[in-house]
């Protein structure tokens, strides 16, 4: 028996046996009510999953109906740490994985970034939803996180698993949606926060809500947010065994022997220095009720990003007699160990500023006609425009060429949606509805530069990629009371999905038109909800999911030195089909347990190619759905409260086994993991809430990932590694007043060094003060 089929066991024979012996109760209390009744409510008490989320069913339901084991996070949840950007709230949570640019204390930026849900790797294979629209970016299907709001947010409700039976592309991994609260009162608050030793940070952030006479109502946030982030990010290292000595070489110590994370010797020669950054976030959200039976909400979001360097770094290198090396002039004779190397600035420097500007427009009605049935209707708009600057291999830090990408895109989306009772009234309910998205790649331009530092020095195009992509969407859901503990929820929704583009290059030159192309996809998903006692469910669930090549797979191409990679727009649909069986309970009072096991079978999954060599001895490749694999996991949650009611444990168990069962592309990375997938994660905390002051510890361990398909990044704590790594975090907050709120956070309370593949920030303090009105 495989240790995942053990531990599987072990957590649901939990669940089983308390059912077992609450079943019999269960069934009295059944006893008293004809099989035709759906309960209005079941009985809930503080400590059952009893929250109501939409997400799971795009209608309001109890977390213990749902044919899935929903997470939600709200404002009790993250008291006892400190969150600044949502991942910062979603890195606890069973079976999500996230790195970069997710977290607060990171440099921002989608490109950063990276999150693995429920066994699936790519952020793009998870959807990102807010009021239930997606906010994926149109370009790469990545996230920007600093569009995330979560200071306008009243819950995060994260689903794990295929949803593409309900929200179409890109559901593979699971669904996060971020709930806005409706304002019903005057409040405001501002913070002001600050923070250093590893990441000198400052922020200040507000929100003011209201409800007027006239109904309108209004959600207005800021924030702002600086770092000079941690000192050591990025080393500059150099391979062992350069050429042979000649006369006149420069003998230099301060060289620090290491390898590469896949073995090759390697000398590390100094760092790229700190990486400046600044966010902003801004929104605004009016309300207004036509009637009492119909609503509306609308407004905007803005966020931008940008990082920079500090305009230094630091080299380790210097002569015999400790005087440093000039690296500004470029030196190729230096005699390192024996060998002659040469050295020179370019090395030492970032591709950096790099600029993320995102706007979102959005609205929703809302219309209630009475007997259950319900019209939803939802409409976005949303434009993205990254900025990356490039130093050439000749630049300098204070100049020279380079080039810039400029990527602008944009998305649209629709949906409307109407949900009524059918054939048994209050026993069976169907949702249907139709879908509309469009994501442009309006052009991505690379365009040459007389003065990397001047953006503005732009001297000729040399790359230009346009694409256009539309899905349209037709879904039914039917939920069905079979019993009245026993649900049936089945999905079936088609996608049209349908594209076009054209991509131009300079070296090597061409110049190509592609005409449109389209799939239709049918992805349907059905699950089991048994409910035997208050507080218990458990559920099964099979389905199919699907993610389309995003544009810049389709039409975007990538050159560097050693390789040029051509675009493909004739990639197919990435898919899917899993199942799932898991259930949640409350056996005792203050206790909360829930466990899952799934199975994934991905199929068409897009890898790059080698398709031959370029005039001048380039790689080419071309992205290519060539491979296929396996992911089967386990997940658990646990919370317990302890002998004190304002004290509670919580934990979390992951364990994913991941194999690619087949690739055309590089048949030798069959039968190894997938990237970016550890194996195992878990978590253990302690929840603090006393009179005036809440707060906990945190810690949670991940395994080694891995990035490279043939597993050959093994070694760890080196320069550019994925390392193993377990960190404590830990919070306190004082409510001083009625009015002002106190904190005080320390992150890595350990102040563990450890690399995801740059160097991560050390033990991190950040207080914050809070008015509330």
């Amino acid at each position: 028996m495989s240790r995942l089929q053990v531990i599987t066991l072990l957590a649901l024979s939990n669940l089983v046996y308390s059912n077992q012996i609450l079943a019999e109760d269960g069934d009295q209390t059944a006893a008293g009510q004809t099989d035709t009744a759906k309960p209005d409510n079941l009985i809930m008490n503080d400590d059952t999953l009893g929250t109501t989320v939409v997400t799971a069913t795009r209608s309001e339901m109890s977390t213990a109906m749902a044919p899935a084991n929903v997470s939600v996070i709200n404002t009790e949840n993250t008291e006892n740490r400190l969150v600044q950007r949502l991942g910062d709230a979603l890195k606890d949570i069973p079976g999500i994985y996230l790195r970069g640019g997710a977290y607060g204390t990171h440099f921002p930026g989608s490109s950063t970034s990276f999150s693995s849900f429920h066994g699936i790797g790519g952020t793009n294979r998870s959807l990102y939803l807010m009021d239930g629209l997606p906010v994926n970016t149109p370009n790469n299907g990545n996230v920007d996180w600093n569009i995330l709001n979560m200071d306008d947010a009243q819950q995060v409700e994260y689903v794990p698993g295929p949803f593409s039976a309900l929200y179409g592309s890109g559901a593979m991994g699971g669904v996060v949606n971020i709930i806005s609260k409706v304002p019903t009162k005057r409040e405001g608050r501002l913070t002001f926060g600050a923070g250093g030793a590893a990441v000198d940070q400052w922020g200040i952030k507000g929100r003011y809500r209201d409800r007027f006479a006239n109904g309108l109502g209004i959600s207005l946030t800021f924030n702002h947010m600086e770092s000079d982030n941690w000192a050591v990010s990025d080393y500059v290292t150099v391979n062992r065994g350069g050429a042979a000595l000649t006369g006149g070489s420069i003998p230099v110590a301060g060289a620090i022997p290491t390898t590469s994370n896949s073995g090759t010797p390697q000398f590390i020669i100094g760092d790229k220095g700190r990486r400046p950054w600044e966010q902003n976030n801004a929104s605004l959200h009016l309300y207004y009720d036509l009637s009492p039976q119909t609503q509306i909400d609308g407004g905007m979001g803005w966020s931008r990003g940008e990082t920079n360097d500090s305009g230094s770094y630091n080299s380790y290198l210097t002569r015999l007699d400790g005087t440093p090396i000039n690296i500004g002039s470029g030196s190729s004779n230096l005699n390192i160990g024996g060998r002659r190397y040469a050295v020179s600035e370019n090395s030492f420097m970032h591709f950096l500023p790099g600029i993320e500007d995102t706007r979102r427009y959005f609205a929703h009605l809302k219309h209630d006609f009475g007997n259950d049935i319900k019209l939803n209707v939802d409409f976005q708009y949303m434009q993205t425009e990254t900025s990356s600057t490039s130093p050439g291999t000749s630049a300098t830090l204070n100049g020279g060429t380079g080039t810039i990408t400029l990527t602008p895109s944009n998305r649209i989306d629709g949906n409307v949606s109407l949900r009524f009772p059918f054939l048994w009234e209050d026993r069976n309910f169907v949702t249907a509805g139709f879908g509309s998205s469009q994501t442009t790649l309006e052009g991505q331009s690379r365009y040459n530069l007389g003065n990397w530092r001047n953006a503005d020095s732009t001297t000729s195009l040399t790359a230009l990629s346009k694409g256009e992509s539309s899905i349209y969407s037709a879904y039914l859901q039917d939920e069905l009371w079979l019993r009245k503990n026993l649900i049936a929820h089945l999905g079936v929704r088609y996608d049209d999905w349908s594209t076009s583009g054209s991509n131009m290059n300079a070296s090597p030159a061409f110049n190509r038109s592609y005409p449109e192309h389209s799939i239709g996809q049918f992805n349907p998903k059905f699950s089991l909800t048994w409910l035997p006692a208050d507080g218990y469910k458990l559920f099964a669930s099979t389905g199919w999911a699907f993610r389309p090549p995003t544009n810049f797979e389709l039409y975007g191409s990538t050159i560097s030195s050693a390789t040029i990679t051509e675009p493909n727009a004739n990639l197919e649909p990435e898919k899917m089909y899993s199942w799932e069986v898991g259930g949640e309970a409350n056996p005792f009072a203050g206790t909360t347990i829930a466990a899952s096991y799934f199975h994934h079978y991905i199929s068409d999954l897009i890898y790059n190619r080698t398709v031959g060599i370029s005039l001048n001895n380039q790689i080419l490749a071309e992205k290519q759905n060539a491979g296929k694999a396996e992911v089967e996991g386990v997940e658990v949650k646990l919370r317990q409260r302890l002998y004190w009611d304002w004290l509670h444990f919580n934990g979390t168990y992951t364990l994913n086994d991941s194999i690619i069962t087949e690739n055309t592309a590089n048949p030798a990375i069959v039968g190894k993991q997938m990237q970016q997938l550890p194996q195992t994660m878990f978590s253990g905390g302690l929840d603090i809430k006393y009179d005036q002051w809440a707060g906990g510890i945190i810690g949670r361990y991940v395994s080694q990932p891995t990035f490279n398909d043939l597993n050959a990044d093994s070694l760890t704590g080196r320069p550019g590694s994925y390392d193993p790594y377990f960190l404590v975090d830990t919070r306190i907050a004082y409510q001083a007043t009625k009015n002002i709120d106190l904190s005080f956070s320390v992150n890595n309370l350990l102040d563990r060094e450890y690399s995801v593949f740059y160097q991560q920030a050390g033990r991190t303090v950040y207080g914050e003060i809070s008015y509330s009105f």
